[in-house]
């Protein structure tokens, strides 16, 4: 048997006694605090870490306690006289607070109403409503109350009979009719970082299922969200409308939102949903937010006008006016076979503009094996080269007929590609993203850039006039603005002639373009493509209790980031929050009103590293 030596054993020193144990130890003695500290704060009222999709990383205060679903009795009834099932459209709310782990009180009868206290009041497609009901929800929101209404909600009596509108408009939202089911309208299409959509991408759409719940047109103060078909064509019938509506009443007493679609449109996809639903009721709740906002200097969209520069390459000169004119280094992807018959036009191009690559001929990759790709790749470089004698700094792309595939993106990121601008449907939203690649780092990434905005083939297949064509590009523009998103125009040099539609309709659009230059960034692709990085690095996170919010921003990477925004969701419309640096020698951003219910916080050229403020809202 062999004998330990205890007082060998006891001699050593402890971190040895402790051996295998000690980083074991080690960890439990980090976690254990970190996880008090947690625990207290959320018993508190603290709600834990939450990442959103524009990269804010939110410790907010839970405002949440004091939502009320109301199941309206009389709405039941109303339903099961029908032969219909009000429970199918109460289950989809019941799931979101499940999945959310969120508190709530779900009541049933009008008298319990004036029993909750002030806070936020969700009436799920309440379509009967009695006299007393409705007076219970005024009651409601004279208090202070906010609501969040959907589909039909008070359009019928207590009996069933039609009431009319009147309860919605009393509420600021103005419904106009339905939308028939055989349209194809049915993308819930969302305005980027609006105050009860903040954490989805501008663009970003949520399919409609088809039910017997038809969807609704409304009008309201605010819009955040429009029904739309796949391609984001807005109906010219409808613009201005919206299918997510939002107000503030005069004097700041209550807020209002407005969904214009029933639970049963949501409830077979329901994730997308649940995340528009929480941006709603947080700013229902008067919860301030913050985004890391898309664009810099606090504009509110970007703005790219390329020519895909082919046939009739000699067209891009006209064009090149037009832009020179405006003052902006406009984007032209060179088709480089034609492109080298043209060296005056092209070394033109090349000293006054942006220039990228649209391939050695005018067929698309797409299916292409990958070693002729490749050989295409080298060709179009090899061609650039022989008319500009340095092509070091040309890393943008263009594929010919919008075709390529991943080994495409593959390809061009070997060769030193770094943004390329496709087609519409390459993205979810209207933002550009970075193509996941394994092993690149994000300053080598690969950034798509996605056409958002109907081009010279589009109009010509619908054959229209040149005032007709100039309206729709202002109103493709004007949706841009309005949502917040990436505008890219795409021309092609063989629908430029001086005698055609498109070049007439340009100098008209271009016109409107400057009455909203204030609000939008316009940019070349690689500008944005260079900004997306830079944006990358711009690291937020946040955490508020009350009127009172500490952020924290990380600029990472070796070089400063200029011009990056944080957008404010207003906990109160109209009221301006103030910031003061938590740490000496902090830059003071700058903070300006966007509309009534959100402000812009820009900050200057920020080297890297961390910088800490506090932001209080006075009202």
């Amino acid at each position: 048997m062999a004998i330990v030596d205890t007082d060998k054993f006891s001699n050593r020193p402890f971190f040895q006694r402790l051996g295998f144990y000690m980083p074991f130890m080690i960890i439990v003695g980090t976690m254990v605090p970190v996880m008090i500290y947690l625990l207290v704060m959320k018993s508190i009222g603290w709600q834990l870490s939450t990442l959103d999709s524009n990269g804010a990383l939110a410790y907010s205060a839970q405002t949440r306690e004091n939502v009320t679903l109301y199941a309206s009795s009389n709405t039941d009834a109303y339903f099961k006289g029908i032969g219909g099932n009000y429970e199918v459209l109460l289950t989809p709310w019941r799931g979101y607070f499940s999945s959310r782990k969120l508190s709530f009180k779900e009541v049933r009868n009008a008298s319990e109403l004036s029993k909750q206290k002030a806070g936020v009041l969700i009436l799920p497609s309440a379509l009967s409503l009695s006299t007393e009901e409705r007076t219970e929800i005024q009651a409601y929101r004279a208090k202070g109350g906010s609501v969040l209404s959907t589909w039909a909600t008070g359009t019928r009596n207590n009996k069933g009979e039609w009431e009319g509108w009147q309860l919605l408009e009393s509420m600021g939202v103005r419904v106009l009719g339905e939308i028939p089911v055989t349209e194809d309208a049915r993308n819930l299409t969302l305005t980027g970082e609006s105050p009860v959509s903040h954490t989805l991408p501008a663009g970003y759409r949520i399919w409609m299922d088809k039910t017997s719940e038809l969807l609704l047109r409304a009008k309201g103060d605010m819009v955040a969200a429009r029904f739309m078909d796949y391609a984001r064509i807005n109906d010219e019938t409808r613009r201005g409308e919206g299918a997510v509506v939002y107000s503030e009443s005069k004097g700041g007493l209550n807020r209002t939102a407005y969904f214009a679609f029933a639970e049963s449109t949501w409830e077979s996809h329901p994730i997308s949903a649940f995340n528009l639903i929480d941006d709603t009721i947080g700013w229902l709740a008067r919860q301030p937010a913050l985004v890391r906002a898309s664009w810099p200097e606090g504009k509110l969209a970007a703005q790219v006008i390329e020519m895909d520069t082919e046939q009739e390459f000699q067209n891009a000169v006209p064009f090149a006016d037009m832009m020179r004119a405006l003052e902006y280094r406009a984007t032209f992807y060179v088709l480089t076979s034609v492109g080298k018959l043209f060296p005056d036009v092209l070394t033109m191009l090349a000293r006054d503009f942006e220039v990228g690559y649209h391939a050695d001929i005018h067929v698309g990759f797409k299916g292409q094996p990958a070693n002729i790709q490749e050989q295409r790749i080298q060709n179009m470089k090899a061609e650039m080269a022989s008319v500009l004698p340095d092509i070091s700094r040309i890393n943008g792309f263009r594929a010919p007929t919008e075709g390529y595939d991943d080994t495409t993106e593959l390809l061009l990121q070997k060769a030193g590609i770094r943004h390329h601008t496709a087609d519409p449907a390459r993205t979810e939203g209207r933002l550009p993203i970075f193509v996941k690649q394994e092993g690149i780092a994000m300053q080598d990434a690969l950034i798509v850039l996605p056409r958002t905005q109907r081009d010279d083939i589009n109009f010509s297949k619908q054959n229209l006039s040149v005032e007709q064509t100039r309206s729709e590009l202002i109103d493709d523009f004007d949706l841009v603005v309005d949502t917040g998103a990436l505008g890219l125009l795409s021309v092609h040099t063989q629908n430029f002639g001086p005698d055609s539609t498109f070049a007439k309709a340009m100098p008209g659009f271009l016109e409107h373009l400057k009455t909203r230059r204030t609000q939008i960034w316009l940019a070349s692709a690689g500008q944005v493509a260079d900004w997306w990085r830079d944006r990358e690095r711009f690291k937020l996170s946040y955490g508020n209790s009350g009127r009172r919010v500490e952020l924290n921003v990380t600029i990472t990477g070796k070089t400063p980031v200029s011009g990056a925004t944080v957008m404010v969701m207003l906990p109160q419309k109209g009221f301006l929050p103030e910031i003061s640096g938590l740490k000496l020698g902090m830059p003071k951003p700058v903070v300006s009103r966007i509309d009534d219910y959100r402000a812009s916080v820009v900050f200057g050229s920020l080297p890297p590293g961390n910088y800490a403020y506090q932001m209080t809202f006075s009202n």
